[in-house]
């Protein structure tokens, strides 16, 4: 049994970085492909099927982690609280299962059988489907933190540092979700 890991978010300038651990029930009907190769409806519509068609756990680390440790190191935190909830939530799981990390390193003190594969979100259906799930969390989750801080256009630019962002973040005081350890961030 395959279980996918993967991410979002770790190039926005603010906000969390997401991980995922997904165990599908069965075969995936759509084709493989990055989240970031989807359009927002086609996220949306995969998602829907998976909730009914796989397990997962999301593990998050927050934008004052991600300040406090590093990108990579906060990746692999959200890494390691997406499959310790996941093995914690479905134990069977946890005999025979063979973890696919998206990317080319992984650390965790978690006794597993893994292998990091880079574009493994693009060939493995459990990763894409691990990628899906992180980014319509990360998408939802910046659309709440639109809510609270509307100046900074969350629901469009999810924190990624578009041009209209960038152009906030040199004009403005900072939002209290921006990641200040990232270049444009530093004051």
């Amino acid at each position: 049994m395959i279980i996918g890991v993967d991410e979002a978010g770790r190039g926005p300038l603010a906000g969390p970085v997401l991980g995922c651990a997904l165990c599908l029930k069965g075969r995936f009907p759509f084709a493989v492909k990055d989240s970031k190769a989807m359009s927002a409806s086609m996220r949306e519509k995969v998602f829907c099927w998976l909730i009914d068609n796989s397990f997962f756990h999301l593990g998050i680390a927050d934008h004052q982690e991600i300040d406090q440790l590093n990108i990579l190191e906060a990746t692999f935190l959200a890494f390691n609280r997406a499959i310790g909830g996941l093995l914690n939530k479905h134990p069977k799981l946890r005999s025979g299962a063979k973890f696919i990390i998206d990317g080319n390193l992984f650390r965790t003190s978690l006794k597993l059988d893994y292998t990091c594969i880079k574009g493994a979100d693009k060939r493995i259906p459990a990763v894409s489907c691990a990628s899906v799930v992180a980014k319509v969390a990360r998408d939802h989750l910046m659309t709440v933190a639109d809510f609270l801080y509307p100046e900074w256009n969350f629901s469009q630019n999810k924190g990624y540092p578009t041009k209209e962002h960038m152009a906030f973040v040199s004009k403005a005081s900072l939002s209290p979700i921006h990641r200040k350890s990232f270049h444009p961030c530093k004051r």
